[in-house]
């Protein structure tokens, strides 16, 4: 019998939050008793154990409620733990789609990018691959994350860092690096025009996780045979749109920033 009345107060439990969870605005005592029909005094009793637990918050002067920062937090923590590999998948296609190139999603690794996936809308044989690495400081990828880390940060790394040149474009100084970075957060992308091939065209925008931090990188890229650096950038507010929508399902909530 016991095991019955457990199950039955997690059940309304769990009815009364998919109610407040799902509204667009706090909600009335009263709503909540008709929309889940059940009595007055259930109904009381099994709130005061939510808002007990942080799972809903109440408040005193609209006397309505809404979800509390425990619910909040367990969100967050999934979103955390979800494999961004999976996720920006449709993004990065769609992506790709819609611009004719090649995308990449990749993350930081020391003082490289690490590729976790590329969807190739160009067969060439200096494709990226998952698993492969690529500089810093000549890919659009790798000034995201440069320009997103702490001046500390980045003046540490660059300070340390081999800015091997790889073509005539390559910047090689810190200097000449760091002049990049203001305008690389200012409109929220780098690109990388013929730095680590001579004939590959490269922009990259930030994906950011639950925190806000930079976790990750959205890339397209291309060759100048089919597009001059004018027409990639065009494109930059699919790339911006694309990486955000993937950022929101990283956790990312652009309203608290």
């Amino acid at each position: 019998m016991a095991r019955t009345t457990e199950s039955s107060i997690v059940t309304k439990c769990a009815m009364i939050m998919d109610v407040i969870s799902m509204s667009r605005k706090p909600l009335p005592f009263s709503e909540i008793v008709a929309r889940t029909g059940f009595v007055k005094s259930s109904c009381h009793r099994i709130l005061a154990v939510l808002k007990s637990e942080d799972m809903i918050s109440y408040d005193e002067h609209s006397r309505t409620y809404f979800t509390g920062p425990r619910l909040k937090l367990w969100a967050r923590a999934s979103w955390h733990r979800t494999d961004i590999h999976d996720i920006a998948v449709p993004a990065m296609d769609a992506l790709s789609e819609i611009t004719g190139m090649n995308a990449a999603l990749s993350i930081h690794d020391d003082e490289f990018i690490l590729y976790l996936r590329t969807s190739d809308r160009l067969s060439l044989r200096l494709a990226a691959r998952a698993g492969d690495r690529a500089p810093l400081h000549n890919t659009a990828a790798g000034k995201v994350f440069l320009a997103y880390m702490t001046d500390k940060r980045r003046a540490e790394m660059l300070a340390t860092m081999k800015l091997a040149k790889f073509t005539e474009f390559t910047k090689t100084e810190a200097a000449d690096l760091e002049a990049e970075m203001p305008d690389i957060r200012a409109r929220g992308y780098a690109l990388a025009i013929c730095e680590e091939y001579f004939h590959v065209i490269g922009m990259a925008a930030p994906i950011r996780d639950a925190q806000g931090d930079v976790s990750a990188c959205l890339s397209v890229w291309t060759i100048t045979d089919n597009a001059t650096p004018e027409q990639v950038e065009r494109y930059a507010p699919h790339l911006i749109r694309a990486a955000s929508d993937i950022s929101s399902l990283n956790g990312w909530d652009a309203t608290l920033q």
